[in-house]
């Protein structure tokens, strides 16, 4: 099995895992839109996947397509993180 790292962005209430759009759209399909959440954000070519279900649905997702997931901090805050500033998620 093959392996991908994606980063993690945190703040002192939430985690977020970084993901592209262009991966999203190769392992999941055309319709990766309509598996995840609106508690999620997204901002250019990536999505902030939130920690609790969507980044479940990910490492599903991940595994059906036979690549392990790898988790790596990308920086975490103890202030509430810019990614809230970004905007939300629009789940088909």
């Amino acid at each position: 099995m093959k392996t991908r790292t994606f980063l993690v962005y945190s703040d002192p209430c939430h985690a977020w895992v970084k993901v592209s759009i262009a991966f999203l759209t190769e392992v999941v399909g055309l319709q990766w839109r309509q598996h995840f959440t609106c508690f999620s954000y997204e901002r250019g070519a990536y999505v902030y996947l939130e920690e609790d279900q969507d980044a479940r649905t990910l490492i599903d997702w991940c595994r059906a397509a036979g690549i392990e997931p790898v988790f790596k901090e990308g920086s975490s805050s103890n202030r509430p993180s810019r990614i809230r500033s970004y905007a939300l998620f629009a789940p088909c």
